[in-house]
Parts: C-alpha cells; sequence; structure tokens
C-alpha cells in the first residue's frame, strides 16, 4: 500500500510510519526507534470465492523437525507484525503460546485444515488492531460474502536482517522502495521513515537473493 504508484499511498504511508504502530512495536521489541526497518504494508481483502490458508508458521515450513523449528523459534522475534480491520473480520485462526514451542504430536498428525486444541479465532471489529509474532501456528479461513478489507503490516529490528530478508524481500519492494515519497509526511515522521526505509535498502543489499519462506 506504501508504493509509490498506488493512488492514495500517502494516506497508508503516513499511518504506517506514525506513533499508533510505531510506539507498540517498539514496546514489543524492547527497542529503540533508531533499530527499527521498514517492512510491509498491504491490503488483505474479500476473495472472489471461499478459500481457506493450510496451518503454517509464516518462516518455517511444515517440514521442519522439532530441532529445527526451536532453532528459529529461541531466536528474537525480530519484528512486530499486524493486522488491523477495516471491516470487521474473523479470518485469523491462532494457537496461542505457539510461537514459543514445537508443534505438538497432535499438530504435527493433523490435517492442513484440522481444528486443533487450543485453537482461537481473532475476532476484530472495525478499527481493531492485533500484533502478533508470525511464526505462530496460525491459519485464515475467506468467506466470499463477508466485506474484508484489513491492513496487514511489520515493522522489523534491525538486528534480525539476515532472519527478516527473505520474509520481507520475496514480496518484491526493493524494486520500489526507493522511489517512495516521503516529503509529505510531518517533520520527525519524515525522518523517521528516511531512517527506516535506508535501513531495509542496506538489508536488501546485503541479503541478495533470497527465495521464498515457503512453497505452494
Amino acid at each position: 500500500m506504501m508504493h509509490p504508484d498506488m493512488p492514495g499511498h500517502e494516506v497508508f504511508t503516513s499511518f504506517y510510519f506514525s506513533d499508533a504502530v510505531i510506539s507498540p512495536t517498539k514496546e514489543l521489541l524492547q527497542c529503540i526507534e533508531d533499530e527499527l526497518v521498514m517492512e510491509l504494508c498491504n491490503l488483505l481483502v474479500r476473495p472472489d470465492q471461499d478459500f481457506e490458508l493450510v496451518w503454517h508458521r509464516d518462516d518455517i515450513p511444515p517440514s521442519a523437525t522439532d530441532e529445527e523449528e526451536l532453532e528459529r523459534l529461541n531466536q528474537p522475534a525480530y519484528s512486530a507484525q499486524w493486522n488491523l480491520a477495516l471491516y470487521d473480520d474473523s479470518s485469523l485462526i491462532v494457537i496461542p503460546g505457539s510461537h514459543q514451542r514445537a508443534r505438538t504430536a497432535e499438530e504435527r498428525r493433523a490435517g492442513k485444515y484440522d481444528r486443533l486444541d487450543g485453537q482461537i479465532t481473532v475476532d476484530l471489529k472495525a478499527g481493531d488492531v492485533v500484533f502478533y509474532n508470525n511464526n505462530i501456528l496460525h491459519r485464515g479461513t475467506y468467506d466470499r460474502g463477508k466485506e474484508r478489507m484489513t491492513l496487514h503490516g511489520s515493522v522489523g529490528h534491525v538486528k534480525g536482517a539476515k532472519i527478516r530478508a527473505r520474509n520481507v524481500l520475496q514480496h518484491g519492494g526493493r524494486d520500489w522502495v526507493e522511489r517512495c515519497n516521503f516529503r509529505g509526511l510531518k517533520e520527525g515522521i519524515r525522518e523517521r521513515a528516511e531512517a527506516m526505509r535506508e535501513r531495509l535498502v542496506r538489508m536488501g543489499k546485503e541479503a541478495g537473493e533470497v527465495g521464498f519462506s515457503l512453497e505452494g
């Protein structure tokens, strides 16, 4: 939504770099502003056909062993991901606490769309926002008959550049991020945006080709 060719991108850019997003991010990541990295801001919308996403973690493949899962999960999150509903949204299903442990035997045996012990539906009313670790075990259900517009974004930590590079850059942002125009932002917010973008650009140059987090 911050793409410079997107009509109205200024509104979303202003929101993304606002205190409303940055302040809770700093609290969650326990960091200072100079450590934040620009990442993603997308819009999730109503599908043309009903569909569901399978159980997954955003940056850990389902083939990972317990040891491989824990190796990643025991590292700091290095990002805060959020959903902000513009319409009521009950699409996200999560298993609370699963970002702190490997999958259970039941979770490994379960089908892609099975109901799992401990799962909850995140019920967002219009204007609600939820912040979460993107490696929590989660899935989604999407109803073509229910309007949906939910802003979906993340902000990263500079220390997580190697870990976050694939998760962020696979979306193609490096192709346009340097063209973003922050001149319309308020003083202070503009400097914040420019600094966060510079850290993203540096991450992209250092990462090279990153591939994709998940297959299929």
